[in-house]
């Protein structure tokens, strides 16, 4: 098997490198599968240039095909580089992450099967409240990439969609498609519940790289004048934010040992996000035991099983959002009740060797 994986994309997007990790700890309780790991480089001066440079006259009216032109640009690269991959290590089956970088792989799905990884259509991503409303001909500029897609999903051996909302989006898109809902998984053993220690106010914890669009804003202006009184908060985001009086900012990698730390040790896990499909944040918080308040965006009701496994609010109503998160603060019963539903939905349907295990038994039936 050959896990070809799209790399995170800067600090804005960083859940690529959590599913690398995530596919590790399955490899490692599985018998008889050889793999590799390889992926895409990052971008280049020239490659860069083609895929984000505003285009003269036509940017400044939103019509400049950055979409699309990013598209087609990651995924040349993505089929140049996974062909020289094959050439020294010829697999019987390819795994790739993302579905979006896949458009110009045909031919080696003609070869030889190819299983795409999907936590969100190109669609259905442009569409996300965090910025379907600043582009005023979203529909138009995104439908070459889901004409690309949709020959994508079509060609590929097996699509794994990781959620329900992902496999509805991919069986609309291609309806010839082999979708199945499948999510690699995490490491249940690393990201764990742990004691927590006694402190004077409760603690919320926020994770994002897209600081405005992962609901950070709104998130602030809920607590505003209530930090460092009545509730602290942990920002983990590369953004510009002004530390005060029970505020701590956090630049901190996946992998950081603190940021466990701080999962397992709040006492809420906040995401009022306007845009994102699968976060691994979510997920992490859930398997440490940790309360998740979310916004109803992408994937994210599903993993938190409807609500049952976490609270959810619509994105963008700081009201809801004020309500769901004072009621959490100010009940530790219902915090309980929650922090083991996510664990118990973690340990059934999201450990990372179970699912590589049933991972492995999809692809060996191709």
């Amino acid at each position: 098997m050959l896990f070809f994986n799209e790399g995170n994309l800067g600090t804005h997007i960083m859940g690529q490198g959590q599913l690398e990790a995530s596919l590790r700890v399955g490899l490692a309780r599985v018998s008889g599968v050889q793999a590799r790991f390889a992926g895409l480089a990052a971008m280049g001066r020239w490659p860069r240039l083609l895929a984000t440079r505003p285009v003269p006259g036509l940017a400044r009216r939103e019509l400049d095909f950055r979409a699309l032109r990013w598209h087609i640009v990651q995924s040349l690269r993505a089929r140049r580089a996974l062909r020289r991959e094959l050439r020294t290590f010829p697999a019987d089956v390819v795994h790739v992450h993302s579905a979006s970088i896949a458009l110009a792989m045909g031919a080696t799905m003609r070869r030889l099967p190819v299983a795409l990884s999907l936590d969100t259509t190109v669609g259905d991503w442009s569409r996300m409240p965090a910025w379907h409303e600043r582009q005023r001909y979203a529909s138009t500029l995104i439908a070459p990439s889901e004409a690309l897609e949709r020959r994508s999903l079509a060609g590929a051996a097996i699509v794994l969609a990781w959620t329900a909302w992902a496999r509805r989006a991919a069986e609309r898109v291609s309806p010839t498609a082999n979708v199945v809902e499948h999510h690699p998984g995490i490491d249940l053993d690393h990201y764990r519940p742990a004691p927590r220690r006694e402190r004077r106010l409760p603690r919320v914890l926020f994770v994002g790289g897209r600081f405005a669009e992962k609901g950070g804003q709104d998130l602030l202006g809920v607590l505003g004048a209530e930090l460092g009184s009545t509730v602290e908060l942990d920002l983990v985001t590369p953004a510009a934010v002004s530390e005060r009086p029970g505020l701590r900012v956090h630049r901190l990698a996946p992998s950081d040992p603190r940021l466990l730390e701080l999962q397992q040790q709040a006492d809420v896990f906040c995401l009022p996000s306007f845009g994102d499909a699968a976060p691994w944040a979510v997920l992490e918080a859930m398997a440490c035991g940790t309360p998740v308040l979310a916004a109803r965006v992408g994937g994210i009701p599903d993993m938190l099983d409807g609500g049952r496994a976490g609270l959810l609010v619509a994105p963008g109503d700081r009201a809801g959002l004020g309500e769901a998160l004072h009621a959490l603060l100010q009940r530790p019963q219902l915090r309980a009740e929650l922090a083991g539903a996510a664990r118990a939905r973690c340990e059934s349907v999201y450990d990372a060797p179970r699912q590589f295990a049933e991972m492995v038994r999809l692809l060996r039936a191709l």
